[in-house]
């Protein structure tokens, strides 16, 4: 390996992807770690989990009751990028981009569609997402009604973000955020309720794709419930349209397909 330039040490290189659970990491880190160095040498790929502390590691900052958008980035700073920079040396200095990566359970569909447990799913101990359905079963209907608009609140304000930058201490940093709905299981296992065997299932994609970009890409590529071919604005439109946050989609295509792509941008 060719040795860097002083330059090339010191300008930012880190591209930070944020996710919100081990099985994402597991999924994706990888294959789209690999793609992107392999079309830029020059960057380094790291995955961050929300931290804040405790004892579980990961967590959906969207939809945490303490977040707000007045308070999103920097707690995004505080409970992704910080305990990164004890641990591997990781600085805002050092990004050149910030991709998040986003489940959005279903938070767009109307409050009408967010209804009581059938009886067969009486115990359940958490929400239900049926996208064939198009709706959510919940033990509390009005707590489910209302994390969704919060949830939404935090998305959106995301995704209007000037000029597509987020700030991370001082240094505002090229940020786009991407979504599997109703979650990451949804799209890659065909079932949004998974509870014990996430990991397991993300170990096993990632054996079957991703130690094979070309083969990890096509599944994104070629799956016609992937929609990032009609652009990156455009898939969140039709994200937040009736019932479809809740239906078997995602926008990851749209990443894949530029580093695919001849421009140098990610």
């Amino acid at each position: 390996m060719a040795k860097k330039s002083k330059k090339e040490k010191q300008s930012p290189n880190i591209v930070v992807f944020l996710v919100e659970g081990k099985s994402d990491r597991k999924a994706l880190e990888i294959p789209l770690s690999d793609m992107i160095e392999n079309k830029h040498p020059e960057y380094n790929v790291k995955f961050c989990l929300y931290n804040n502390g405790s004892d579980k590691i990961g967590g959906d900052i969207t939809a945490d009751s303490h977040t707000s958008p007045s308070n999103i980035e920097s707690r995004i700073t505080r409970y992704f990028i910080t305990p990164k920079t004890k641990i591997d040396g990781l600085y805002a200095k050092m990004i050149v981009k910030i991709i998040h990566v986003v489940d959005l359970d279903g938070v767009y569909i109307p409050d009408k569609n967010v209804v009581p447990c059938s009886e067969n799913r009486i115990n359940i101990d958490k929400t239900y997402y049926d996208g064939d359905k198009e709706k959510i079963e919940a033990l509390n209907v009005e707590a489910i009604i209302a994390r969704n608009r919060h949830k939404r609140e935090n998305i959106d304000y995301l995704l209007s973000l000037p000029e597509h930058k987020i700030k991370i201490d001082s240094k505002r940093i090229p940020y786009e955020v991407y979504f599997f709905s109703s979650n990451l299981d949804h799209f890659i296992n065909r079932d949004a309720n998974l509870l014990n065997a996430k990991i397991k299932q993300a170990d096993k994609f990632v054996r079957t794709y991703g130690f094979d970009t070309e083969k990890f890409s096509k599944y994104f590529i070629e799956d016609s419930d992937a929609i990032g071919h009609i652009g990156y604005d455009e898939s969140w439109d039709f994200i937040k349209k009736g019932t479809n946050s809740i239906k078997r989609h995602t926008n990851i295509d749209c990443l894949i397909r530029k580093l695919l792509s001849d421009d140098d941008t990610i």
